[in-house]
């Protein structure tokens, strides 16, 4: 079996933006096609919001191997091994997730072994570039290298626990500073003082940096409550 490439994340991140401008645009020609062949039923207009949103995302990486932001940036959804294109349902089940979690899941692809999102995770699928042998070295990863010989780490499924335990936390963390540095009519009336509107900004980015430490340490088993072990430790 030929060895599998991945992408960096700021190429998915691109494929991610190409296709989150293209779908409303798609669905917004829908709807206007269906007004001119005289669509007016409710049904009838869900069905023109939903089959562009199911062709262009689960229909496309089934059928072609990725979205059309995908194929844009050269790379492709495929199973676990990296040689076919995942079915239908495990495209579904991967949109389906990937919406419901947003820019949460990716962070996951800093961590995981084989660059998965948590929707990667769940679908058993893997992003792996199209032609690696056309780029710079820098733009190809391989597989992240295992130390399960040194230390035993907690499961999978604890280690995922406790990062959403400290993603919670950070939210709230987050919501609670907003109060006391932000005045109710920035924070309700959105009606905001230049010094107010930087200073949410910067704990927003904090906020977003504090998941990902917090999801790149958890899985490597780092932050309390899921700590890995050196293997022979008493």
């Amino acid at each position: 079996m030929p060895p599998i490439f991945y992408p960096r994340l700021i190429r998915r991140v691109r494929a991610i933006l190409i296709d989150s401008v293209l779908l409303p645009i798609t669905v917004f020609g829908s709807l206007i096609l269906g007004d001119a062949l005289g669509v007016s039923h409710t049904y009838g207009k869900v069905a023109l919001i939903l089959l562009p949103i199911f062709v262009l995302e689960p229909g496309l990486v089934a059928v072609t191997g990725g979205t059309i932001g995908h194929h844009s940036m050269k790379i492709r959804i495929a199973t676990i091994d990296g040689q076919r294109n995942i079915n239908i349902f495990a495209a579904t089940l991967r949109f389906l997730a990937k919406l419901l979690l947003g820019w949460l899941s990716l962070i996951f692809v800093l961590t995981t072994k084989k660059h998965q999102a948590i929707h990667d995770l769940l679908a058993r699928s893997v992003v792996v570039h199209k032609n690696p042998s056309t780029l710079p070295a820098y733009e190809i990863l391989a597989e992240r290298t295992s130390d399960s010989a040194e230390y035993l780490y907690p499961a999978a499924w604890r280690r995922v626990l406790v990062i959403f335990g400290y993603w919670v936390l950070a939210t709230v963390g987050l919501s609670i500073f907003s109060n006391i540095v932000a005045s109710s009519k920035c924070i309700e009336g959105h009606s905001c003082a230049t010094w107010e509107y930087l200073l949410l900004l910067a704990l927003n980015i904090a906020w977003l940096v504090s998941l990902g430490g917090a999801t790149v340490r958890g899985w490597r088993g780092q932050l309390y409550g899921c700590r890995r072990r050196t293997r022979g430790a008493a």
